[in-house]
């Protein structure tokens, strides 16, 4: 009863501040950031709430999902070199344990960002007391990016499964503390409202908190694989002037099952000889199923006549049997001996060229 009151209160806070900014049209920022303390990152102001999504694999058994930052938000250190450690409870949890999803900021203290590529991290799940470890693991998951920014940091997404699973244990806790880093990260795991307001902050002086950490469990369930589509725009360039520059796109996606994230990359060494190629990027990770990364494609062409084909390869880097074969061409015609004057001139300006081609339909 307690949390459906909760709910509801939260409800009818939502109406009145949308009405609010219905009639005044001022944005609701957090109104102070506290960033003096290493225990945490904070923000006070009005809470709004907000969809929060995330792709997972499983089925989702336990869900916490992160504030966002219009709401009044907050980030707890937990680091083994910082000598913090949280823990959250979750309960009423009657299936084995598969995989575990987390949100955080990784900053050095005082407070600046820190890359968290290698960060490793001690996930333990212990009794209903918070006496006894029943699973112990560390993993090193890549972290994502959810394109979120909390006082002007990103925050992450971590996803892991646990091998073993760890059994049923009914009412219990989690804890999740980052133990070493290359860039000496700290993990500032992020807040939620969405369980029953209380958290535990090993090492603080304050140790009871009163909002919950964000995380998922997810119970077993289908192996999810992502497949990688493309979408070329622009790519077969046409005539063009010897030696000019040339433009296209690649829009590069995931088209896999849900809950799927796709890494991949595109061949360099393998594009077409006919000109100097650049692509931005060249590469990525932890695309969601239904995202799409756009690369940006640049040519420079050969000086030497002809019409000319070639094949980019774009691959899922963690299958190589998963790729994209984009079809690009080019055509660089004959100089007119008649006319060398103008042919000089359009090879001096090959935007000019472009310009004749489309009057003339050439």
């Amino acid at each position: 009863m307690e949390r459906n009151k909760k709910y509801i209160v939260k409800g009818a806070g939502i109406l009145l501040i949308t009405a609010a900014l219905i009639f005044s049209s001022v944005a609701v920022t957090a109104d102070t950031v506290d960033q003096m303390t290493p225990e945490y990152l904070k923000a006070t102001g009005p809470s709004i709430t907000s969809e929060k999504s995330v792709n997972t694999i499983g089925p989702v058994i336990f869900s916490q999902k992160p504030f966002t930052p219009d709401e009044a938000w907050i980030f707890r250190t937990s680091a083994s070199s910082a000598n913090y450690r949280v823990h959250d409870d979750y309960n009423e949890l009657m299936e084995d344990i598969y995989d575990i999803h987390w949100w955080g900021l990784s900053l050095v203290y005082p407070w600046a960002a820190c890359d968290p590529t290698g960060m490793v991290f001690e996930i333990i799940f212990w009794d209903q007391l918070l006496g006894n470890p029943m699973c112990v693991y560390q993993v090193s998951p890549p972290a994502t990016s959810t394109g979120e920014f909390f006082s002007g940091f990103e925050q992450w997404y971590w996803e892991t499964d646990l091998d073993p699973e760890c059994g049923q244990i009914p009412n219990g806790w989690v804890s999740i503390q980052s133990v070493s880093s290359p860039n000496n990260c700290w993990l500032l795991w992020a807040g939620s409202d969405d369980g029953d307001l209380y958290c535990y902050q090993e090492g603080s002086t304050t140790p009871d908190q009163d909002t919950d950490c964000a995380f998922e469990l997810t119970g077993y369930g289908e192996p999810v694989y992502p497949k990688i589509c493309c979408d070329p725009v622009g790519m077969n360039f046409g005539k063009a002037a010897p030696g000019s520059t040339v433009t296209g796109q690649i829009y590069v996606c995931n088209c896999g099952d849900p809950g799927s994230f796709l890494n991949w990359y595109l061949d360099t060494a393998a594009v077409p000889t006919w000109g100097t190629w650049t692509f931005t990027p060249a590469g990525g990770t932890g695309l969601a199923e239904g995202a799409c990364d756009i690369v940006d494609v640049t040519c420079v062409l050969t000086d030497t006549v002809g019409d000319y084909n070639g094949t980019i390869y774009v691959y899922n880097a963690d299958d190589s049997t998963d790729v994209c074969k984009i079809d690009t061409s080019a055509e660089v015609p004959r100089a007119r001996a008649h006319n060398p004057m103008i042919w000089n001139l359009l090879q001096q300006f090959p935007a000019l060229y472009q310009i004749v081609k489309i009057i003339f339909g050439a």
